[in-house]
């Protein structure tokens, strides 16, 4: 499938699609389908109604709500009003919402309804209200000159864990999302548009991913609620009674599918592609199960959040028996350009037996993070090419190896983990629990088991908490619980008489489980 604008406009690229494919199903959710030609409407109320308030070019609008139709109209909306869209999860503890809103610059924050506002200095509103107050007496704004045609600086940011404590947020341009919803749409190679499911956590990139291929291709965008998003079974009987031809999942959401199918019975036929990402693919014998007899590609995408998708390798249908149990990262997506730095300080291609850290320039990259130049300049830098070019580059901290054209994951460079496809730096979940009365240390480290990595903590403890009772699992997971996402929160809590030290005095992770004392708080 191809067609469509040039897509150096994002805007340009989805309200095109709008035009076009104004009769086709556009998004569908609670048993409705609505119409391109009704997110086209629905979009220009919202940018409309924004501009009214005062949002212009290069602002910061939050939406808080769970997915759904509004909220789908609303991303586009933000967009053609020239602003970005900050994505915000009901769901997270109030006080990172309140977090992630001020370290944005968040002008405006649009809300669900029925979701309570966020505690923060920022204007809200509710989004069945924007533009109600200034509209004529058709009930109607006018759009703003440009907005429909026109990106802003900024397609959206997102929080990610930080290794200081506090969340970072990664600001990223709309070429990149204009790049990958093209790329998508000109390698679909069958008849019909692909039917995607909607179903990426709120504050997760991919989610925008979902929204812009789909839309850039005149499919059907398909709404699962958390219900269904984390139930494997609900899952497996709503893949197959909704049809659904393409789905973007994460690892540990691929493999619990691949257990559940079998289970239900029910076998998603419909499925012509599944995009997996965030962290190492395990082709285990139960997906080779699942796939067998679909007629599906199973497709491993790799890339920060600072970049998107700057890799794929793609395991054929028909043969899973054949699939490598660690496929590789592959080669270059989109418009990424993966290099080297080699010890003259020149940026280089990966040859075949090269292993170094990646370093990814292109039109991928974000334009850094917001209120933090500090750390965009050391993450982001501009260096020689070998071929005489200055490029700008992300460090991703990858370690990666080229082996047969191919790249493939050798580890990190620092003690980043990944945790149900979200990123988690150790040290902002070690800053909670430092705060607790009577945890005088704590590491935290990742323990990989059946696919998936669940996070241990390793407490020092000190006066008030050794011994007599004050320090328990409960009280822990309760201070992790008001400050982080469900995923940063330790499965199990340990005690430890010293945490272990590499000679420069840094903690020595992969020592500290050998320093447990098989205490257990509970």
């Amino acid at each position: 499938m191809s067609g469509g604008p040039s897509p150096d406009s994002l805007v340009a690229l989805l309200t095109g699609a709008c035009v076009r494919h104004r009769d086709r199903v556009a998004v569908v959710h609670a048993g409705r389908a609505h119409r391109y030609a009704e997110l086209d409407a629905e979009s220009a109320r919202i940018a409309a109604g924004l501009a009214a308030r005062g949002v212009r070019a290069g602002d910061t609008v939050g939406l808080l709500g769970p997915r759904g139709w509004w909220r789908c109209a609303a991303v586009l909306g933000v967009w053609r009003a020239g602003a970005a869209v900050n994505p915000l999860d009901p769901a997270l503890p109030v006080e990172r919402l309140a977090r992630i809103v001020r370290a944005a610059g968040t002008r405006l924050v649009l809300r669900d309804p029925d979701t309570a506002p966020v505690p923060a200095d920022a204007e809200q509103v509710a989004v069945d209200r924007i533009g109600v107050e200034a509209a004529d007496g058709s009930g109607q704004l006018p759009l703003p000159a440009g907005a429909s045609a026109s990106d802003g600086p900024l397609a959206y940011v997102v929080a990610t864990s930080g290794s200081t404590g506090t969340p970072k947020c990664v600001a990223v341009p709309p070429v990149v999302l204009a790049d990958l919803a093209a790329w998508h749409r000109d390698r679909w190679r069958h008849p019909e548009p692909p039917r995607t499911l909607h179903a990426a956590s709120v504050g997760f990139d991919v989610g925008f991913q979902e929204l812009a291929a789909t839309w850039a291709a005149g499919a059907e965008l398909v709404v699962a609620d958390d219900a269904t998003r984390f139930d494997p079974f609900r899952l497996a009987e709503f893949l197959a009674e909704r049809r659904i031809a393409r789905a973007f999942l994460p690892v540990g959401a691929l493999l619990s599918l691949a257990v559940a199918v079998p289970v239900t019975g029910h076998r998603p036929e419909a499925l012509r592609e599944v995009v997996t990402a965030g962290e190492r693919l395990v082709v285990n014998a139960e997906v080779r199960a699942l796939f067998a007899g679909l007629d599906a590609a199973l497709v491993n995408q790799y890339g920060p959040s600072e970049t998107h998708v700057v890799t794929e390798y793609r395991l054929p249908p028909g043969d899973p028996d054949g699939w490598p149990v660690h496929p590789p990262l592959g080669t270059a997506a989109v418009s990424a350009e993966l290099l080297r730095l080699s010890a003259d300080g020149l940026l280089r291609p990966f040859a075949d037996g090269d292993e170094a850290e990646l370093q990814v320039a292109g039109r991928a990259l974000a334009v850094g993070y917001l209120g933090d130049d500090e750390l965009t300049a050391r993450r982001f830098r501009r260096l020689p090419h070998v071929d005489g070019r200055m490029l700008r580059v992300y460090a991703t901290g990858d370690r990666v190896r080229r082996e047969g054209g191919l790249l493939h994951f050798v580890g990190r460079t620092d003690d980043q983990l990944k945790v149900r496809g979200y990123r988690v730096e150790p040290g902002e979940v070690e800053a909670v629990l430092g705060r607790v009365p009577g945890v005088r240390r704590a590491a935290v480290v990742g323990h990989r088991r059946g696919g998936s990595t669940a996070l241990h903590a390793y407490l020092v403890l000190g006066s008030g908490g050794d011994g007599d009772g004050t320090v328990d699992a409960a009280r822990l997971r309760a201070a992790c619980a008001a400050e982080l996402p469900d995923y940063m929160v330790p499965v199990r809590f340990l005690t430890v008489r010293e945490l272990p030290l590499t000679r420069n005095g840094k903690v020595a992770r992969g020592d500290i489980g050998a320093a447990a004392t098989g205490t257990v708080l509970r």
